[in-house]
């Protein structure tokens, strides 16, 4: 089995304003757009990433479950989180195996209702920030 290592920026363990509740957040790196007032241009390029698994990624963010409550959970953003879409959709769906909420934060400049990529990855988001 092909094991998926994300491309990590990255992380925030006490975000309040990337999705509801408190969120452990995942800054990935990589976003061709260069938004004039991009909120995270230091994530652009691809170069300077941390390379994780779901499974490590998931690992740090359980530590910190026990703050984020009934509607807490997992934010993914970047850069733009939808040109690592398998990495994000395995994270999401062991985050769900583990009752985790997961948000994904996106410019959906990548976005192709026709690509299963992206399908599978939107039925294992629970919230999208848009």
């Amino acid at each position: 089995m092909k094991v998926n290592k994300g491309k990590v920026h990255s992380y925030e363990t006490f975000g309040a304003a990337d999705g509801p509740g408190v969120r452990f957040l995942v800054f990935l790196s990589g976003c061709p757009l260069r938004c004039r007032y991009c909120h995270n241009p230091d994530t652009w390029a691809r170069a300077a990433a941390i390379e994780a698994t779901a499974d490590e990624v998931l690992a740090k963010a359980l530590r910190y479950k026990s703050y984020w409550g009934a509607t807490g959970g997992i934010t993914v953003s970047g850069g733009e989180p939808m040109l690592q879409a398998d990495f994000v959709t395995e994270l999401f769906e062991k985050a769900h195996e583990k009752g985790v909420n997961t948000c994904l934060d996106t410019s959906a400049a990548c976005f192709d209702e026709n690509d299963p990529k992206i399908v599978r990855l939107l039925a294992a988001t629970d919230t999208v920030l848009l």
